[in-house]
């Protein structure tokens, strides 16, 4: 029997590993891409922008350091070496993604794709020249694409999207950021760090909505400290030309106030790419995303669809298991998308990390415990100078079961893989609390929440753990 053709459309994170995935399992992929391999996550989304996070990162630290703040000197302007840096990192990354294909034998075409039919694709190369290809499944993965306002478009000058701001040329003096989700705050951090004097605006009650609100309240004070504005449940009512940069208008609960801005960041998140043809192909599609079960399989049999097309959560990662589950499946594995526990990370300044319940969610389903350790008091946040903020261990009393951990603070992106760990393996709190943590490294910190749990963590006092 020969082996399967599979048709992926899409070169973002599900697509080139859903792609890697059926090559290792026999198939004959064949990867459609119009843009470039890596999809917005590689080139224009999670992976510069946390490029340009690390350098504003060390750029804030060398800036409060009483050993090295004397080496900014004069007119220092590091704009431009972080954007070049940046471009170097997207290179290396997508050549490597594209050797990788490239190694496991997957057909690239860089083309852009229509559906035909359940089994055909006509690919598009520019001009007239077309291609029709026919496959025995076919994977859908186009991702997502910036929202929109109604009232205010883009220019690609003073009023940008997030993309447009990875390609800024010169650090504004005031920067106002419409939206204060994860896009929002960490393009805040970044250009806080450079100097620009930052405001976001939102339309909700809180920035980050959905994380965990003690998290949130320590990013505030942080923000508020570093003269980072932020304005909640307000809106941009007028945009008006004042000289070279913007006047606007904006509604808040204390009224109508003005602002200016040399750039306006329109960040106020992603929603699905539903540009393809999928009637054709009888794919079911609404205005939430195309229609999957939970073997990511759409309305039609052997055409799935995975990633941030699908409307659900907007992750990288998620993209990539979701590839690799489509691909097992389409191969014979019969595979489900389990319920599992999805970590997020937001790489502001701390950094936020959560995976699980949070307090809310977990006192609604019964009695619970906290434990909570500040970084201040982990001698490796210490050594790095990063003590702000906490770690957050949610338990339920009973069980012992961990429900929930949050981190803001020094390494909280790379301890929240270990929380993951500890949750899907079922170990309890007091069983991790037992466990060896070498010193000094942060991971002592986590054990620490979860002996503050019980009321015994070794390293806090215990005025401030009876005030916790």
């Amino acid at each position: 029997m020969s082996s399967k053709k599979v048709i992926i459309i899409g070169g973002g994170p599900g697509g080139y590993v859903a792609s890697i995935r059926l090559a290792q399992l026999g198939a004959k992929p064949i990867l459609v891409e119009k843009d470039e391999i890596g999809g917005t996550c590689l080139n224009r989304g999670c992976i510069p922008t946390k490029s340009l996070l690390h350098d504003a990162k060390l750029l804030r630290s060398i800036k409060r350091s009483p050993v090295f703040q004397s080496l900014l000197h004069g007119n220092f302007d590091p704009l431009a070496s972080m954007m070049e840096r940046k471009e170097k990192v997207v290179r290396e990354l997508v050549k490597g993604v594209e050797m990788l294909l490239e190694s496991h034998r997957v057909t690239v075409k860089s083309a852009r794709a229509e559906l035909l039919g359940p089994n055909q694709v006509v690919l598009l190369y520019g001009g007239e020249e077309k291609e029709i290809i026919e496959g025995d499944a076919i994977i859908l993965a186009p991702g997502s694409k910036s929202k929109g306002l109604p009232s205010i478009s883009p220019d690609g000058d003073k009023i940008i999207t997030s993309d447009d701001a990875l390609r800024t040329k010169k650090i504004p003096c005031e920067i106002v950021i419409i939206g204060g989700g994860y896009i929002g705050v960490e393009f805040a951090t970044i250009f806080n760090a450079l100097g620009s004097k930052v405001t976001i605006v939102e339309i909700l009650d809180t920035i980050l909505p959905g994380l965990e609100r003690e998290l949130v309240r320590n990013l505030g004070r942080v923000l508020e400290k570093d003269s980072v504005r932020v304005m909640t449940q307000s809106s941009i009512e007028n945009i008006v030309p004042f000289g070279e940069a913007l006047k606007l208008t904006v509604k808040t609960p204390q009224g109508i106030q003005e602002l200016t801005a040399d750039k306006l960041i329109v960040a106020v998140g992603r929603t699905p790419n539903l540009d393809l043809n999928f009637g054709k192909a009888g794919v079911e599609v609404t205005s939430a995303g195309v229609r999957v079960d939970h073997r990511m399989e759409t309305t039609v049999p052997n055409i799935y669809a995975i990633g941030d097309a699908t409307g659900g959560v907007m992750l990288a990662h998620v993209a990539m298991e979701e590839g690799v589950i489509a691909a097992e499946n389409i191969m014979g594995m019969d595979r489900d998308k389990e319920n599992q526990l999805i970590p997020l990370c937001i790489f502001t300044y701390p950094e936020i990390a959560s995976v699980g319940l949070t307090e809310k969610e977990a006192k609604a389903r019964g009695e619970i415990k906290i434990g909570r350790f500040p970084f201040r008091s982990n001698p490796k946040a210490a050594i790095s100078g990063e003590t702000e903020g906490l770690i957050k261990a949610v338990a339920d009393r009973e069980t012992d079961k961990i429900l929930g951990v949050h981190i803001i603070g020094h390494e909280a992106s790379t301890l929240i893989s270990i929380a993951s760990s500890l949750m899907r393996q079922n170990v309890k709190a007091r069983e991790f609390s037992r466990f060896f943590q070498a010193h000094p490294t942060t991971p002592e910190a986590l054990k620490e929440a979860f002996l503050d749990a019980d009321g015994i963590a070794i390293h806090l006092p215990r005025p401030l753990r009876q005030k916790a």
